[in-house]
């Protein structure tokens, strides 16, 4: 009897990894900041939200449910976009009214120092060999005009490599370090994957219009969509293969 229960049981599981693809959506909440999310990052506990409504208000969230657990105001005045996080509680903050990016001490805000970009730093992420910022060397941004992501050094901030992407974004990034992508939400509705050379490697349809906010942890992309407001956690597996929500009735018909 207890073998064919463990069969029954790999079984079941091995079907249910068969199903996930990438762009699935698990889970979803509303933002805080509802359409006028700017940028996500996201540490080992908390998940971090940028208001451009209110312009310096950064939110802490409990990732699971959304509820929030602190927020504050940072200290300087501009229209804040990209959010990173990495090891040491440290969140960067990118600030396209001043092309400056703000290195912040992560559960209060407090200011730890700055440098200048260069450029619009509209989106944000670690260059990291873990989750949470874990081992992050660099920082991404990304700019719209051109459509650039650059490689920027964590000390004084200057420039190690600049990709050209083929669609223009001022959203946020996110690195997705086990797969070596750097994701991007573009106008209305689509997602990329591009790789570390700027070719793209793959995308999905949004699950609401302009996602405008991404981070990544745990084999999972946290998208925020101002066309409604809400925060969405989107399968994003190691390896992934992408198959398309109108094949996933005849993926899961081979399997019965």
């Amino acid at each position: 009897m207890k073998k064919v229960l463990t069969v029954v049981i790999v079984t079941a599981t091995c079907a249910a990894a068969a199903w996930a693809y990438l762009g699935q959506v698990v889970g979803s909440f509303r933002s805080p900041a509802g359409t006028q999310t700017r940028g996500l990052a996201r540490s080992r506990m908390y998940l971090f939200v940028a208001d451009a409504g209110n312009r310096g208000i950064v939110y802490r969230l409990i990732p699971s449910t959304g509820s929030v657990q602190n927020f504050y105001q940072l200290g300087w005045y501009g229209s804040n976009a990209g959010l990173a996080y990495s090891d040491s509680a440290v969140l960067w903050v990118g600030c396209p009214a001043n092309d400056y990016v703000y290195r912040c001490h992560a559960p209060s805000g407090s200011l730890y120092g700055s440098w200048y970009a260069y450029h619009d730093p509209y989106g944000c992420a670690p260059l990291c060999t873990g989750d949470g910022g874990t081992g992050t060397t660099y920082l991404f941004t990304s700019d719209t005009g051109p459509p650039d992501i650059f490689t920027h050094r964590l000390t004084g901030g200057s420039v190690v490599r600049s990709i050209r992407v083929p669609y223009p974004t001022d959203y946020d990034c996110a690195y997705d370090w086990r797969n070596r992508v750097v994701w991007l939400g573009d106008s209305p509705n689509v997602v990329y994957g591009y790789t570390l050379t700027g070719s793209v490697l793959a995308s999905f349809p949004s699950p609401a219009n302009y996602p405008r906010g991404l981070t990544y942890y745990g084999q999972y992309l946290y998208v925020a969509c101002n066309g409604n407001g809400y925060i969405y956690r989107i399968h994003c597996p190691y390896n992934f293969v992408a198959v398309a929500p109108t094949s996933l009735g005849k993926v899961k018909a081979l399997l019965r």
